[in-house]
């Protein structure tokens, strides 16, 4: 068995894909170790979103968790480009497990995420010119993976780097991954990225390496929520504006500090008239930054109630996120505690099944990641 503790909804979600592919039993749980059998347990959590501090005692409750499952291999899986508070987040583990080491490989050479000579690139440019320089939240403004490392942790995890516990390996090609874990012993933590959790899924359970391919899934009646500023997404939004998929943004009385819930009652109601027209629609905040006290937890609110009133007067069949912190906010704010994976779309795009609502089903990604090629079956403008 293996256990999974992740920083944010999106990269459980991609480990829970993974273990699809594979043929595994997976069972999937948001911020509480999941109750029933499975061969990967994964504890999705949003302390990417959280202080420091708080992240740091979330991954302590977390680890005594997973502790539960005897004889069960421990994964944290972290960001692939670094961002959280990762070192807080393995200093907690590695105190409620006594391991003495950490084995950690955020790259994912298949997506062009790679380390060499310990700096991270995208795609062949450093990570600081990458469109993760502009994050909201954590920048990057080095691509020494080490510096960032340490910038990221203030009051906990810096011991980890000054004393060598922690081992970052370099990581050029995805064959990479696979050696690394040779040097791993059950005293080592292991953490990282998703495309390394694959490489140690293999060598737990004695597997083949998969040769992916995907069928196309299509969908006709969705609602695509947006709560993402990546780049990516935001051209994305620009090409569901030139299709048959109407896009609506927040409108500007509705992203001041200050609104009224009967004005957002008001607009929600008008998205229900609209969204039965086409049975497509996707909901986002403007293209503009957006600043004042709190912004982020006020917005998110703001979103959790918008989907919330969608979902109770619309026929919604599948609900599409974009963004960790947007997909946790919404299912908890909806007490959607337990999902029951399904389909791995797309690397890093997972289908799941509402536990409390089986005729919905929900699927999440990353906001650098992408869409499947025809998954919202559109057309031109009508």
């Amino acid at each position: 068995m293996i256990t999974v503790i992740a920083d944010d909804l999106t990269g459980a979600a991609e480990v829970a894909g993974i273990c699809l592919r594979y043929g595994l039993k997976v069972a999937f749980g948001i911020d509480s170790m999941p109750l029933k059998q499975a061969d990967v347990f994964i504890i999705a959590t949003d302390s990417r979103s959280k202080t420091e501090k708080k992240a740091f005692r979330e991954h302590l409750q977390m680890t005594r968790k997973a502790l539960s499952a005897k004889d069960s291999l421990l994964f944290k899986k972290t960001d692939s480009v670094l961002r959280g508070y990762i070192m807080a987040e393995l200093e907690a583990m590695m105190q409620i497990t006594g391991k003495s080491k950490v084995l950690f490989q955020p790259a994912n050479p298949a997506i062009g995420r790679c380390i060499r000579n310990g700096v991270y690139y995208v795609n062949d440019s450093l990570l600081e010119k990458s469109g993760f320089s502009m994050d909201p939240d954590f920048p990057a403004h080095t691509s020494v993976v080490k510096e960032l490392l340490t910038q990221r942790c203030t009051s906990k995890g810096t011991k980890l780097l000054s004393d060598n516990v922690i081992d970052v390996p370099d990581c050029n090609v995805s064959d990479d991954l696979g050696k690394i874990l040779k040097t791993w012993n059950k005293n080592t933590l292991l953490a990282g990225s998703a495309a390394f959790f694959e490489q140690v899924l293999i060598m737990a359970f004695g597997l083949p390496k998969y040769s992916t391919s995907y069928k196309t899934k299509s969908f006709t009646n969705y609602l695509i929520v947006c709560g993402t500023t990546h780049p990516q997404s935001r051209d994305h939004l620009k090409r569901l504006e030139a299709s048959d998929c109407l896009v609506r943004f927040f409108p500007e009385n509705l992203l001041a500090e200050q609104c009224s819930d009967d004005d957002l009652y008001k607009w929600a109601q008008s998205l229900d008239l609209e969204w039965t027209r086409s049975h497509k629609m996707a909901i986002a905040f403007a293209p503009e930054k957006i600043s004042f006290c709190n912004d982020a937890a006020i917005l998110k609110m703001r979103m959790n109630k918008v989907v919330r009133h969608m979902v109770k007067n619309c026929t919604i069949n599948e609900l599409l996120i974009e963004g960790g912190a947007t997909a946790y906010s919404i299912m908890n704010y909806l007490s959607w505690k337990t999902l029951a994976p399904q389909q791995e779309l797309f690397p890093g795009v997972v289908r799941m099944q509402v536990m409390r609502m089986p005729s919905l089903h929900v699927t999440i990604k990353p906001g650098s990641y992408t869409w499947p090629s025809g998954i919202f079956n559109l057309t031109g403008k009508q």
